[in-house]
């Protein structure tokens, strides 16, 4: 499974972006970036589209990829999500006036956008991939993942605090040989975390080692950029016990 990291940050700054994860060429995880990094041409394989949550870090793009199925794609372009995040991406972004409804253009039966709701902790097959929503602790309702291609899997907490479900259901899961896990904040402000649904450093630590597995490969997304420096030299203390690598934008991860 290849997954092209097509931004991880957890906002928008200079040669920063926010998330979005390509795997293969026609299955993205989140849509913070896409148009900046990738032409019409790829953008245009890009056949389904799987929301953890209706943040704008993570749903920015959305509305480009839906205009651009509307230029080059003849089939629509699928978008999965929980059902609050779906109901939040139709009312509050392809609703006719903030962005064109996409899912009635030019009608109801050639739309150019088809708005799929995913039930939690239930299985969904997407091309050969397997990917399962597991809610955690945000603001706003939100999903991790667990993807699965048969022969690999990865997961992938999206946006959280604390949480035990996405711990429980990650686990024990044969296949799994890496971790995407955020990290929007330094330990100092760990009450902002708290505050705002997201982890620092020594949270971090504390919630991967609900795993209680040693063997995954664990990736570090989402760092908030004004405190990115300062994030990036406490979790350098925390690698000296876990296999931890620091996510970059441009990065292409073989699982």
């Amino acid at each position: 499974m290849q997954i092209s990291v097509l931004g991880c940050n957890g906002s928008r700054d200079v040669g920063l972006n926010p998330t979005a994860l390509l795997i293969g060429k026609n299955v993205l995880i989140d849509a913070g970036t896409c148009s900046e990094v990738l032409s019409n041409k790829v953008r245009s394989m890009i056949d389904h589209v799987f929301i953890t949550h209706a943040h704008i870090d993570h749903i920015a793009d959305l509305p480009f990829l839906a205009q651009t199925a509307f230029d080059f794609r003849k089939k629509p372009l699928n978008i999965y999500g929980i059902k609050e995040t779906i109901d939040d991406i139709s009312a509050h972004i392809f609703n006719g006036r903030i962005w064109p409804n996409f899912n009635e253009i030019p009608n109801t039966k050639q739309s150019k956008i088809s708005l799929t709701n995913v039930i939690p902790l239930k299985n969904i097959r997407i091309n050969s991939l397997n990917i399962m929503a597991i809610p955690v602790n945000h603001t706003v309702p939100t999903v991790g993942l667990l993807i699965d291609s048969g022969n690999s899997a990865f997961a992938f907490t999206s946006d959280t605090y604390k949480t035990e479900l996405f711990w429980e259901n990650i686990r024990d899961h044969k296949r799994l040989k890496a971790l995407i896990i955020e990290c929007s904040f330094p330990n100092r402000l760990e009450k902002t975390a708290k505050l705002t649904g997201h982890l620092t450093p020594n949270l971090l630590s504390k919630e991967v080692s609900k795993m209680h597995r040693t063997d995954i490969k664990i990736y570090v997304t989402h760092m908030k950029p004004i405190h990115r420096e300062e994030i990036i030299k406490e979790l350098k203390v925390l690698s000296k016990n876990l296999p931890l690598q620091i996510l970059e934008d441009g990065m292409n991860i073989k699982i």
